[in-house]
């Protein structure tokens, strides 16, 4: 899609100044002219909804907007390709979960395990079993209601998934490395007019070298020219199976005084993922070990790679490319290879343990 973004004139801006104004968002501005008080909204809808508030309509951000229309019993929910998604499959997950079904995490996609939930309260509340969540499902569902359950199946999982016994040897592992953006995304751009679909293209290539040296079998998410959707990445990595993902990107400001290294995880207000969450925060340690520069530290977010990926996901923002010195460092090839370094020795921490420390 096009992006819809300050300037933007037409019957597309109105679509989303009417939704937001239905998010209680409204925006005072002139109808149809996406103007300053339409990107403050949307900057406003963007930070509640875990999504990077650069006030830009893209594919991410106009999905969630579409999402967050949908209510509990608006619609039929039922499997489909591209999944269901919105804050009507999302409150459903929620509920199955509190009854102790396992929805999985609170993402908002109509999925394998959500479909399983929706199946297994079918069985016990005695009605059709058929998975999928029509005016019958939704009436027995909201007439249940479990407040005290201590934890949702799906963080129960991955809490015991952190327990587990660690590899042995970082070989064999299946991984995906995500350069973000692309040539038709390009992102910011740095001082030197270096775009951020390079930068990160560098840092994942040198990655993606090094990893493979150590015999994982390591997936790039796109080539140099090619151009797949946040979705499509993360369809991907479901696809290949990996173990964990690692998506590369930069982060910028209008103002030249933003510099530092943020990570994030999947999370929502109501659960995150504890291996993101751990992974996000070991890639963060690395690289500021590495560079030294300001920690930014560790946010959840429910952008797609994290959202709708089955893996353990971080997105590692290393600097601030519009910064003047340190967007000049992340277009310096050495610099590029001691991040891909430092993400190495993440992954490995991740995958082998406490043992990686003393191997």
């Amino acid at each position: 899609m096009d992006l819809i973004r300050l300037g933007s004139i037409g019957p597309e801006v109105e679509d989303v100044q009417r939704r937001l104004g239905a998010l209680g968002l409204p925006c005072d501005g002139e109808r149809a002219m996406f103007d300053a008080a339409t990107e403050a909204a949307l900057r406003t809808f963007q930070q509640r909804r875990g999504l990077v508030a650069d006030g830009i309509v893209g594919p991410e951000t106009w999905q969630a907007l579409v999402g967050a229309s949908f209510t509990l019993g608006d619609r039929l929910l039922y499997v489909t390709r591209p999944m269901l998604h919105g804050d009507d499959v999302r409150e459903l997950q929620r509920r199955l979960n509190r009854l102790g079904f396992d929805a999985g995490h609170d993402d908002g996609l109509f999925g394998p395990l959500t479909v399983d939930a929706v199946r297994e309260f079918q069985l016990n509340a005695g009605i059709l079993v058929d998975g999928i969540a029509g005016r019958e499902t939704i009436d027995h569902l909201l007439r249940l209601h479990r407040s005290h359950q201590e934890a949702p199946a799906a963080a129960v999982r991955e809490r015991e998934a952190l327990r587990r016994p660690q590899r042995r040897a970082i070989a064999g592992a299946r991984l995906l490395v995500d350069p973000g953006h692309s040539v038709e995304d390009p992102g910011l751009r740095g001082p030197d007019g270096t775009l951020e679909h390079e930068v990160t293209w560098a840092i994942a290539a040198a990655l993606q070298g090094r990893l493979a040296a150590l015999g994982a079998h390591v997936v790039l998410s796109r080539g140099p020219g090619t151009c797949p959707t946040p979705s499509e990445r993360a369809q991907q990595a479901n696809a290949e199976d990996v173990e964990l993902i690692v998506s590369i990107h930069c982060n910028g400001v209008r103002s030249a005084a933003g510099r530092g290294a943020a990570a994030y995880h999947f999370g929502t207000e109501a659960q995150i993922s504890d291996r993101g969450q751990r992974l996000a925060q070991l890639c963060l340690d690395a690289v500021l070990a590495a560079t030294g520069t300001v920690d930014c530290r560790v946010h959840p977010a429910t952008l797609s790679i994290l959202r709708e990926s089955r893996a353990p996901a971080v997105v590692i923002e290393p600097g601030f490319l519009t910064h003047p010195e340190e967007g000049r460092s992340l277009c310096d090839p050495a610099y590029q290879q001691r991040i891909a370094g430092a993400l190495t020795e993440a992954i490995i921490h991740y995958l082998l343990g406490d043992a990686a420390l003393t191997g």
